[in-house]
């Protein structure tokens, strides 16, 4: 990152530009670490809040979990924080002081949740074994797996027009499940090991998936048809997100750096690279403010940007793999 750089960035925010608002604390899970984390109060691995929009971090679960990812349910005056640790599903329902694990020890290893944005008794679990779904409020949970043909599972997302339809990102392809995990069909991306998947918020008829070598597949048709992006045909993609309003599609993954298009995945540019980064495991763009962004990396923390990734800094947490980030209250 050069010194011309550091100076622009300290520039827009003494004109005043770039600044993160603060509404929303950025949770971060942290799936490792390369010796220690620092910026942290204490521990070395789990689920992280930031302070403040400084780059110091407070652990939110009492000791180290080997955490893939997070969760969140809200609805009236009922608010959920999750963890997808490696040792099962934790649930805390006072802001993060306290945990309780909902899974036994036949349901461990969970890589991505998904909370139902309605009915918060239920929650869907993807882990190496398939996805697990439970309907009494953690008390029981039972293996969903009618119409796959493998079950590990990397990613889990939630259609944005329909809560029973489900998207799971698996080793061999794409699944849709349009009755709340009871079945599962493939949509035939063309391509397997897919590791991530997202949805344009503005048009949701728009899917993508990041896959191992094989770049970024699109669906331009609720996933009858698919196409691979062009200029991304042999890359590892761990990493998508798009920009609140869906004009920009963010991707990231194995030597990337971090990826902008605006015309739905036809034409990239690299906005974020450093010699020091290896993968980039997540993105985040501030719903409220999209000249917000962060990338999670692999052994080196978060780097965060306030002017649409013109410049980078530092964002703490250095030496962790980051696996999630998101803005919650």
């Amino acid at each position: 990152m050069s010194i011309l750089s550091i100076l622009l960035g300290l520039l827009l925010l003494c004109n005043g530009e770039g600044t993160a608002p603060a509404e929303g604390r950025l949770f971060v899970s942290v799936f490792i670490v390369r010796g220690s984390v620092s910026g942290s109060h204490t521990g070395q691995f789990g689920a992280f809040v930031r302070n403040g929009e400084d780059s110091t971090y407070a652990l939110l679960n009492p000791s180290n979990v080997i955490t893939f990812g997070l969760g969140y349910f809200e609805r009236g005056s009922t608010r959920r924080y999750y963890i997808a640790g490696g040792n099962g599903v934790h649930r805390s329902t006072d802001g993060g002081k306290r945990w309780r694990i909902l899974t036994s020890w036949q349901t461990m290893e969970i890589l991505s949740l998904l909370p139902d944005p309605v009915d918060s008794s239920i929650i869907y679990a993807a882990t190496p074994w398939g996805v697990y779904k439970t309907a009494d409020d953690g008390a029981s949970w039972v293996r969903k797996d009618r119409g796959c043909k493998r079950w590990f599972v990397q990613k889990l997302l939630g259609d944005r027009r329909d809560r029973r339809t489900l998207y799971a990102a698996m080793e061999d392809d794409l699944y849709c499940s349009r009755d709340g995990a009871e079945s599962w069909e493939p949509l035939h991306v063309g391509a397997d090991q897919i590791q991530v998947v997202a949805q344009n918020p503005a048009r949701p008829e728009m899917l993508c998936v990041g896959v191992e070598d094989r770049g970024i597949r699109v669906s331009r048709d609720n996933g009858a048809t698919w196409v691979p992006s062009p200029q991304l045909s042999r890359e590892t993609i761990y990493a998508l997100r798009f920009s609140p309003d869906g004009s920009s599609l963010y991707a990231a993954g194995w030597k990337t750096g971090l990826l902008r298009s605006t015309d739905g995945g036809l034409m990239w540019e690299r906005i974020f690279a450093d010699d020091a980064v290896e993968s980039i495991f997540d993105i985040l763009v501030n719903p409220t403010n999209p000249s917000h962004l962060l990338v999670g990396t692999d052994g080196q923390g978060i780097y965060e940007s306030l002017d649409h990734g013109r410049t980078w800094r530092r964002a703490g947490l250095m030496g962790a793999k980051v696996k999630q980030m998101e803005f919650y209250p």
